[in-house]
């Protein structure tokens, strides 16, 4: 599992990990039940303490990403949503804004803002610019 570390970004290590991790498993780099390193082994190959690997998988597991099976190791959450639709609206709300936010800060139309939503989506799933595309790989073989 290739992370990388930006000691200089200003963002703190753990969240720089936490955010890699959910965009390989949004992207599909990482499957569901797919087994990722140790604590151990995350912090030595990272060259972190092995306390700021179990944070981050703490983390992870509080929002089902990962799941650890004593004895087996830990893995990829397989993707499911038991969320309602509202919920869901509630949860990306905060994010949604600070993007719309900052767009406007510096500049840029809503026409661009949704251009560029759409080509990371498209970067991340190789799907058509059409728009209607689900952001989850699985769900996108189901609908097609």
């Amino acid at each position: 599992m290739y992370i990388h570390i930006d000691h200089n970004s200003g963002v703190p290590i753990t969240q720089q990990i936490v955010e890699q991790i959910k965009y390989m498993t949004i992207s599909g780099s990482l499957k569901g039940n797919e087994k990722i390193p140790s604590v151990r082994g995350l912090a030595t190959e990272l060259k972190l303490n092995p306390t700021t690997v179990a944070r981050v998988y703490r983390q992870l597991e509080a929002e089902e990403i990962i799941y650890t099976q004593r004895g087996r190791g830990t893995f990829i959450s397989p993707r499911r949503s038991g969320l309602t639709d509202e919920e869901k609206k509630r949860r990306m709300g905060g994010a949604i804004r600070k993007l719309v936010v900052e767009a406007g800060r510096l500049g840029m139309d809503s026409n661009d803002l949704l251009d560029l939503v759409r080509e990371e989506i498209n970067t991340l799933h190789g799907s058509s610019k059409d728009g209607d595309e689900t952001i989850h790989p699985e769900k996108k073989e189901e609908t097609s």
